[in-house]
């Protein structure tokens, strides 16, 4: 099957036919969705037999049990591995799917099927909200090599290493993800962003934070306050913050996104284009298309850093571009490259 192209067996929705050609490991998260998930493994059992004739459920028992499953699975030779569950989710399997930086097994696609409370990355891959929807697009979807971020950046035990699929983010951004992974989410994914982001924006202190990115024309040198940066792979991030609007997962680049700390009245006036798209336009935000950038606080409080929507450290921290590393099967009816 050639990468890029709808698959040799695609049928139209309804015909009744299953993909007999791939196998599929589907790696659940029962705690995703606020337990969600759990409650519908067996619809999904149902769900998966009726798209796939070859097909395997395992379910994830501890945090970082969902990498050690995706490695797994590429080493049997699964021909696609799905994350079910949110974003963080998706994180763990993307990557279980590397070792050592390299990957597992080249032929084996990455697909997603959501039920976690932040279903961001889904948005970018045109993959619908719901099981039966989104298994069908992994049966039947058109599979592109991808771009994945690598970060490094700084624990308190050391320097740590990890892949990043949809995006990652620092300042404000990374304290909204620490409050909301502490909270309930009971009240959903948009909700606990909006609420989280709503608090931190009252209380959060802006640093002096310096950023060095390269870009097509060289590199670009940025040193100001800092309220919240978004390094974009995938657009959206935060249950719908249009972070990266016009961005592609397949043009080797991040769009980046440095936001400096603006009065109250202008942050609440101009608080509706995180969601429309034209954050760009917003008041002290600066876009930057690069394919590598290293970010450090020039004082002494620390800058959180997250990524996927998972808290993994602190500044100082470098962002790398990993061109066409991972083959995702989405629900792309035309490139995203337009």
């Amino acid at each position: 099957m050639p990468i890029g192209q709808p698959n040799s067996f695609n049928r139209p929705e309804g015909a009744g036919t299953r993909n007999t050609q791939e196998k599929i490991l589907l790696i659940v998260n029962p705690r995703a969705g606020g337990g969600r998930a759990a409650a519908q493994i067996d619809k999904l059992k149902y769900l998966a037999d009726r798209a796939f004739e070859q097909w395997e459920m395992v379910t994830t028992e501890a945090p970082g049990h969902a990498s050690f499953l995706a490695a797994e699975g590429a080493t049997q030779g699964f021909d696609l591995v799905a994350a079910v569950g949110g974003d963080g989710t998706c994180h763990e399997v993307v990557n279980g799917l590397f070792k050592d930086g390299v990957i597992i097994r080249r032929k084996t696609a990455f697909t997603v099927i959501p039920l976690g409370t932040g279903s961001d990355l889904v948005r970018t891959l045109k993959i619908p909200s719901g099981a039966r929807e989104a298994l069908w697009i992994a049966a039947t979807g058109v599979s592109l090599p991808s771009d994945l971020g690598l970060a490094e950046v700084s624990t308190p035990d050391g320097p740590r290493e990890e892949l990043f699929i949809n995006e990652a983010g620092f300042g404000a951004s990374g304290e909204v993800v620490r409050r909301s992974n502490l909270s309930s989410k009971r009240f959903g994914g948009k909700a606990t962003f909006i609420g989280a982001t709503l608090r931190t924006l009252a209380t959060y202190q802006p640093q002096q934070v310096k950023v060095s990115a390269k870009t097509a024309k060289g590199e670009r040198l940025w040193e100001d306050r800092l309220l919240s940066a978004f390094v974009a792979n995938g657009q959206y991030c935060g249950s719908g913050m249009w972070v990266g609007a016009g961005g592609s997962m397949q043009d080797g680049h991040f769009d980046l996104s440095l936001v400096q700390p603006t009065p109250p009245l202008r942050q609440a006036l101009e608080f509706r284009h995180l969601y429309d798209g034209k954050m760009a336009n917003n008041t002290g935000v600066t876009r930057i298309r690069c394919s590598e950038l290293t970010a450090e606080a020039m004082g002494t409080t620390p800058i959180q850093v997250e990524l996927d929507g998972e808290s993994i450290g602190q500044l100082p921290a470098r962002f790398s571009i990993k061109p066409r590393a991972l083959v995702i099967r989405g629900g792309w009816v035309q490139t995203p490259l337009d």
